[in-house]
């Protein structure tokens, strides 16, 4: 029984770092990431298949090359890989703190339905002892694969709209804005009194605070043997573990640093994008960077409305 339990949690992993790949890689045709900004045409059919079916598929394929193989009793109870995988797949949200950002009813949902198509799965296709390799004598199954197509393709063609999302990651926006403040404003406060590095700032600590949750830092700090490495909330490089107060110390004086020695530039626009490339390069990185300041001033704080503006001319 141990056994069976492993093989099936370690079935559960596969199908889970799996359906991330596919996932990560569907975004462009309408499936819904679990990201801060990424809000993608959701299309119904692919994300329900994503996230409800693949367990099905997945048991199916695996139990059908078990039986190809001779080791048919490896399928026996193989239906609670989905109950591991969407326990795993919980799991990861919630450490990764990404319970924000989710549709908990939805989630639910697809879970349940997931879970109960595999049951049904293991019971009426995988447990009988026959073949669940393709049967090219039962042609007349194509005609049903064509209908589920067309159903597919109907269903996908049906957006979802993406308010709810939207309202999710300014939520998430919000609450980390909270606690920033709440933790940090006083220091922030003492080593800068310009509002528009303040602004860069809580935009930097919101979005690397999403990067690297709070999980993640900690296991971080415990890597004693990576002698160069960033660490804390604003993931500064330093020869030994930050605590968060000592990374965002050293943060606000390397973007207050830059923003010194980016002042003679030609546009508030183009000093706020060097200060933030010197922190970070990475093109993606400094536009998100941008998406917080733009949702801090226009959905979380209307008092930084008038410095958002300003950073734009």
């Amino acid at each position: 029984m141990t056994l069976f339990i492993a093989a099936h949690l370690i079935l559960a992993l596969v199908l889970f770092f799996s359906v991330n790949w596919i996932g990560k890689h569907a975004v462009d045709f309408g499936y819904q990431s679990t990201t801060l900004f990424e809000e993608p045409d959701e299309n119904v059919a692919l994300n329900f298949f994503l996230r409800a079916m693949a367990p099905t598929v997945f048991i199916v394929a695996v139990s059908a090359a078990l039986v190809a193989t001779g080791h048919p009793s490896w399928r026996m109870g193989i239906a609670w890989v989905s109950v591991y995988y969407y326990g795993i797949r919980c799991m990861a949200i919630v450490l990764l703190n990404r319970q924000g950002l989710i549709s908990w009813p939805r989630f639910i949902g697809h879970a349940t339905a997931g879970i109960a198509a595999a049951f049904i799965a293991q019971r009426y296709l995988i447990i009988p002892n026959r073949s669940l390799l393709p049967n090219l004598d039962s042609a007349g199954n194509e005609l049903w694969l064509a209908i589920i197509a067309f159903f597919y393709a109907v269903a996908n063609k049906v957006p979802l709209a993406g308010g709810p999302g939207a309202r999710r990651r300014n939520r998430f926006v919000a609450r980390h804005y909270r606690i920033i403040r709440r933790r940090f404003d006083a220091l922030i406060a003492t080593e800068t009194k310009d509002s528009q590095l303040q602004l860069i700032i809580y935009a930097v600590m919101i979005y690397e605070d999403y990067a690297r949750p709070p999980l993640i830092r900690s296991i971080e700090r415990l890597m004693f043997w990576k002698k160069d490495r960033t660490t804390g909330i604003m993931q500064v490089r330093a020869d030994h573990s930050l605590s968060d107060h000592e990374s965002v110390q050293r943060g606000i004086h390397l973007l207050a640093d830059s923003w010194a020695q980016n002042a003679p530039n030609e546009s508030n626009w183009e000093r706020t994008r060097d200060t933030v490339s010197t922190y970070n390069r990475d093109d993606d990185y400094i536009s998100r960077v941008f998406d917080v300041m733009e949702i801090l001033a226009k959905r979380v704080d209307p008092s930084l409305e008038p410095v958002y503006d300003s950073l734009l001319n």
